[in-house]
């Protein structure tokens, strides 16, 4: 399958972008659950499913959302009135879909009512002292991958994953290639 070089590769960053993304808010939630059930006794667990839910459906509005405004960056070409409102139209209808659509599934998914309960656990020094170090690496693994995102460092991990979509030189259309 032969894909333009330029959109791809923006395609790849934005996808891995969002892959660290919803890895550091998964790593939240269950950091959540932990505190919760260490303060309290008792968890919800229901945040360990509507998570990656959400950032599944939130990752695909956004990227379609990414499609539709470079879509609309080359313009309409010399199309008439009519048919740029309908197609304005259409883009709104689907951005407000999707939108409810991750509203919708997120809803459904609070209604579970997943408790776990072990008061033995409020106040544990080991648990406790295993949240401090578990916040302390999600602190700085999130301080990290900041800061090399802004810096724009390639970091060995983001090689890895642009590694899986060779590019070939030597093609007339300027493509790479998705195996």
């Amino acid at each position: 399958m032969s894909i333009n070089t330029a959109t791809m590769q923006d395609y790849v960053k934005y996808i891995f972008i969002l892959s660290i993304i919803s890895a550091l808010a998964m790593s939240v939630s269950v950091d959540y659950v932990l505190i919760e059930l260490w303060l309290y006794g008792i968890a919800n667990l229901t945040i360990l499913i509507i998570t990656p839910v959400f950032m599944f459906m939130l990752s695909v509005l956004i990227i379609s959302l990414i499609t539709m405004i470079k879509q609309f960056r080359g313009g309409f070409g010399n199309a008439a009135l009519k048919a740029k409102a309908l197609m304005i139209t259409y883009t709104v209808f689907f951005i407000l879909a999707m939108i409810y659509f991750t509203y919708i599934s997120v809803i459904h998914y609070t209604m579970l009512g997943l408790v776990v309960t072990d008061y033995q656990l409020v106040g544990d020094h080991y648990l406790g002292f295993g949240l401090a170090l578990y916040n302390a690496g999600l602190f700085m693994m999130s301080w990290q991958l900041t800061e090399d995102l802004i810096s724009d460092k390639l970091s060995s991990l983001y090689r890895f994953f642009i590694m899986q979509f060779r590019y070939h030189g030597d093609d007339e259309d300027d493509a790479i290639i998705v195996r």
